[in-house]
């Protein structure tokens, strides 16, 4: 399928699901878009079956073609980042940044193993076959939050500015844990060579150290160019190729993209914007949002339509899989959140409401087209359509019904309540 044909194809179905949407379904734009476009994709398999047309042959092929992978994680993803990162502001991070390092990492890795662990356990009841370190691999490509969807849907809640800064921080930091936990996990699974911890430390130092590096370096680039801009149009291409430059320096030099992205962008936002013109900062302000907007929109689409590549698994009660995934995803996530929760707050170091703090982040901590992402990406193996569909029936969870449901089990005064400065 040529370039052109499958993103104009893309972007079609997209605007009709949208429209679809907003004139009758009238859900939030992101949960609405992926809710139809996977109910879109089963109607389609279900009519199939009854009269075959090859039209489903054809989306199986057109998701191969447009590899979930290379376009979230090297396309599209730079941009999303950067403009989240940009609106977080220097003094709410600084003040709530124990808690947003502490679930970042220590939070991150906590819920990888007790996932795991739950979900090994879980399975193997059910008699359903898997390993401890497909289980683990499992927990690590799903414990990081994904920043696409916790900014998309999370920050159209009305969330109080310090609750607003921890999801948004802790969703943009997690990048770099999830990765080293993946990789081990991976080469585990798949019965290469075990990574020792100092592996995982090079691993570490590489990924989030060398990310840091490159995103100081990207920003100082954009930086130095912006501020001697004369136009908006220069500005604009500066922002854009900057980001893109530096994401893909980032990819070649082996270390996180995603965190020379929020670095660079969480610059921008505090040294470089307040520089720049109301002229030049305004129509950027308005560009940025609305190409978040539109990559959002495609991607929710996007990632609806790899329901064609879920199918049913042999010999296993439909359902159960994904059930006990969810459950553990769920469990996991809210013993790690507990932990840091209640020792910060015990240590004096936050005050906070430790069971609603810890109900909130459990809820609102969304999983996305990463994790999916990830499942995809891993090699073919006898195992790998386990966990590619417990990866997309814990994302659709998470995104439709937590998404779905998020704003309504706190009120706004409940919400003021939850972490006090």
């Amino acid at each position: 399928m040529e370039v052109f044909t499958a993103i104009a194809g893309l972007f079609g179905l997209t605007a009709l699901l949208s429209f679809i949407n907003d004139r009758f379904l009238r859900q939030q734009t992101d949960i609405g878009l992926l809710l139809l476009a996977v109910v879109a994709t089963l109607l389609l398999r279900a009519s199939e079956a009854v009269v075959p047309t090859g039209v489903t042959d054809v989306l199986l092929s057109y998701t191969h073609a447009f590899n979930l992978e290379e376009t979230l994680l090297k396309g599209v993803l730079c941009f999303m980042l950067f403009r989240g990162s940009v609106n977080v502001r220097w003094a709410s991070l600084r003040e709530q940044r124990w808690l947003v390092l502490s679930l970042a990492f220590g939070g991150t890795a906590i819920a990888c193993l007790l996932t795991g662990g739950a979900l090994y356990a879980g399975l193997s009841a059910f008699g359903i076959a898997i390993t401890l370190a497909q289980a683990l691999l499992f927990g690590a490509l799903i414990a990081a939050t994904d920043p696409i969807a916790a900014i998309a849907i999370l920050s159209k809640i009305g969330l109080p500015a310090n609750l607003q800064t921890v999801i948004d921080g802790e969703s943009l930091l997690n990048d770099g844990v999830a990765v080293v936990l993946f990789t081990i996990f991976a080469g585990l699974a798949l019965g290469g060579a075990s990574a020792g911890w100092s592996d995982a430390g090079l691993i570490f130092v590489r990924e989030v150290l060398g990310g840091c590096a490159v995103g100081v370096a990207g920003w100082v680039v954009i930086h130095l160019l912006m501020v001697r801009a004369n136009t908006y149009h220069t500005g604009l291409l500066v922002s854009l190729g900057g980001v893109a430059c530096m994401y893909a320096i980032a990819q070649h030099l082996h270390v996180s993209g995603p965190i020379a992205t929020v670095v660079a962008g969480l610059l921008s936002g505090n040294l470089t914007g307040p520089r720049l013109s109301e002229s030049t900062i305004a129509p950027l302000r308005t560009f940025w949002w609305g190409l978040d907007e539109v990559l959002n929109a495609l991607l929710f689409v996007f990632v609806g339509l790899h329901v064609v590549l879920i199918n049913p698994l042999a010999g296993v009660i439909p359902g159960v899989p994904g059930v006990l995934a969810i459950l553990a995803v769920l469990a996991g996530r809210a013993l790690a959140v507990a932990a840091i929760v209640g020792g910060l707050d015990g240590a004096g170091v936050i005050r906070a409401d430790r069971l609603g703090l810890t109900r909130l982040l459990t809820w609102g901590g969304l999983r996305g087209g990463l994790s999916l992402a990830l499942a995809v990406s891993l090699p073919d193996s006898a195992w790998k359509p386990l966990l590619l569909n417990i990866t997309f029936a814990t994302v659709v969870f998470s995104i439709v019904v937590q998404g779905l449901t998020i704003g309504r089990l706190f009120s706004k005064d409940q919400l003021a309540g939850l972490l006090r400065s």
